[in-house]
C-alpha cells in the first residue's frame, strides 16, 4: 500500500496489476500505449505538418505530466497548454519541448516566459507594451504568436485592428512575431460555411502580415476536428491535436452521400472505474438516495458504489446513466451523491460485494464512451473528461496492446 502513489504516477510503470487495493476503491485508468498509437495516427493524418499535442486542463483529466512526457518520448513538436502554471508544471517535470500558451498571460508578471522559455500568445497591443518591457528588464528576446479573430468570438486581434496592431509591433524591442494562427469553431460541421470563411479571413489577414514584412515560421489553424476531416490549408506547418489524442472528436457532420472515408479509428485512452462496497435486496416500493427521487418498480437487487458528482459523474446522469458489471449494463437509479451512486443490478447474475464497474470504458461485450454520456447530459466529451476530479487516481498502462 505504501507504494501506491507512486505507482499511480510514475508512467514508467509496465502495469499495475488490476487487483491493486487502493484505499477508496475508485479509479481511473489511462493507456499510455494508446495515447501513443493515437498520436501516430494524428501524425499520419498532418502530413508534413508538425504537431502541437494540446494538454491544458491537466491533458484533459488524463494527467498532464505523465500524457506530456509520452508524447514527448514519441517525438512531439509543440505543447500547448492554457496557463503559465500548467506549462511550469511540464518544464518542471522535465520537458522541453517548446510550450505555447494558448490563452496568453493575464494579470501577471511575464517573468516566467524568459525563465522557463514559454511562448504566449498575443491577442492585443497592451500586452505588447507588457512583454516588450519584460524583454528590456531581462535584456532577452520573448518570441510570441499571433491570434487574430476570424469568427470565434473570443480572444484575437480583430481582423479590422490588425494592421495598427503591426505598426505599434514594429514600434517596439525584444518581440519577435513567430507564429500566426486562428481557433477554428464549427470545423466538425462540413456542411456550415463558417469554416471556409474563417479560413479566407485567416489567409487574407496572413497575406496582410507579410505585406507588412513580417513572417512567421508557424502556420496554424487546424484543431482535431480539421485534421480528422481531412481539410489541407494552404501555408499551414503546424497542428494543433488535443481531443483526437485522448481518442475523442466530435462527430463530424456531413452532407448525406459525402461522408469523410478511411478515417483512421482512435482509441479512448480513459477508463474510469469503481468497486461495488454494498449490496441489498429491497421491495418495491422502496425510495432511494436524496429527494426520494426514484422507487423501485419491482423487487431489485441495489449496489451501492463509492463514486459521485465530486469524482466526476455528473448528477445529470441520475435517473438516466448507467455502469457496466460482468459486462452487464447496470442503471443509476436515485440522485447521484457527493461520493456514493446506486446502481440496479437485478437483471444482472451473480453480483458480489468487490465487482468491478465501468463508467466509461469498455468490459465485453459492452461499452460506455465520454461521447454517450455527453449526449445524455447535453455537453461535450471533453467536459466529461474534465470532470473527472483530481481525487481519483490515475493508473498509468503502458503494456504493448493495452
Amino acid at each position: 500500500m505504501h507504494n501506491l502513489a507512486n505507482l499511480i504516477h510514475n508512467p514508467s510503470v509496465p502495469e499495475i496489476a488490476s487487483n491493486t487495493k487502493l484505499l477508496r476503491p475508485t479509479w481511473a485508468e489511462i493507456s499510455l500505449s494508446k495515447l501513443r498509437r493515437n498520436y501516430e495516427r494524428v501524425r499520419k493524418l498532418a502530413g508534413t505538418r508538425r504537431v502541437m499535442g494540446v494538454v491544458k486542463a491537466d491533458a484533459y483529466g488524463h494527467g498532464a505530466v505523465p500524457v506530456a512526457k509520452a508524447l514527448a518520448a514519441a517525438c512531439v513538436d509543440w505543447f500547448g497548454v492554457a496557463t503559465v502554471e500548467e506549462a511550469l508544471e511540464l518544464r518542471a517535470a522535465g520537458v522541453e519541448q517548446p510550450i505555447l500558451l494558448l490563452g496568453g498571460l493575464y494579470m501577471i508578471d511575464p517573468a516566467d516566459l524568459v525563465e522557463y522559455r514559454l511562448t504566449p500568445t498575443v491577442s492585443s497591443t497592451a500586452r505588447l507594451d507588457t512583454y516588450s518591457e519584460c524583454a528590456r528588464r531581462y535584456k532577452s528576446c520573448i518570441e510570441f504568436h499571433l491570434k487574430v479573430d476570424t469568427g470565434m468570438g473570443r480572444l484575437g486581434v480583430p481582423l479590422a485592428h490588425l494592421s495598427a496592431f503591426l505598426a505599434h509591433y514594429r514600434e517596439l524591442e525584444g518581440l519577435h512575431l513567430t507564429g500566426f494562427f486562428s481557433p477554428l469553431a464549427t470545423a466538425e460541421d462540413m456542411i456550415s460555411t463558417q469554416t471556409d470563411e474563417q479560413v479566407a479571413r485567416f489567409q487574407g489577414a496572413l497575406a496582410e502580415v507579410r505585406a507588412q514584412g513580417f513572417e512567421p515560421e508557424w502556420i496554424h489553424i487546424s484543431n482535431s476536428a480539421a485534421l480528422l476531416s481531412g481539410r489541407n490549408f494552404a501555408g499551414e506547418n503546424l497542428v494543433r491535436a488535443g481531443a483526437l489524442l485522448y481518442g475523442y472528436c466530435l462527430p463530424l457532420l456531413s452532407v448525406p452521400g459525402r461522408a469523410v472515408n478511411s478515417l483512421p479509428e482512435f482509441e479512448p485512452v480513459l477508463e474510469f472505474k469503481s468497486r461495488v462496497v454494498y449490496l441489498k435486496d429491497v421491495p418495491r416500493g422502496t425510495p432511494l438516495s436524496y429527494g426520494a427521487a426514484y422507487h423501485t418498480r419491482r423487487p431489485s437487487r441495489i449496489a451501492t458504489v463509492p463514486v459521485g458528482y465530486a469524482d466526476g459523474l455528473s448528477r445529470a446522469l441520475s435517473n438516466r446513466g448507467r455502469g457496466i458489471v460482468r459486462g452487464g449494463s447496470a442503471p443509476i437509479v436515485g440522485n447521484i451523491s457527493m461520493d456514493l451512486t446506486l446502481f440496479d443490478v437485478t437483471d444482472i447474475p451473480g453480483v458480489e460485494v468487490g465487482d468491478e464497474i465501468v463508467l466509461i470504458g469498455r468490459s465485453d461485450p459492452s461499452s460506455i464512451t465520454a461521447l454517450e454520456i455527453a449526449r445524455e447530459i447535453s455537453s461535450v466529451p471533453y467536459e466529461v473528461l474534465c470532470m473527472i476530479g483530481k481525487r481519483v487516481p490515475r493508473i498509468y498502462r503502458t503494456v504493448l496492446g493495452v
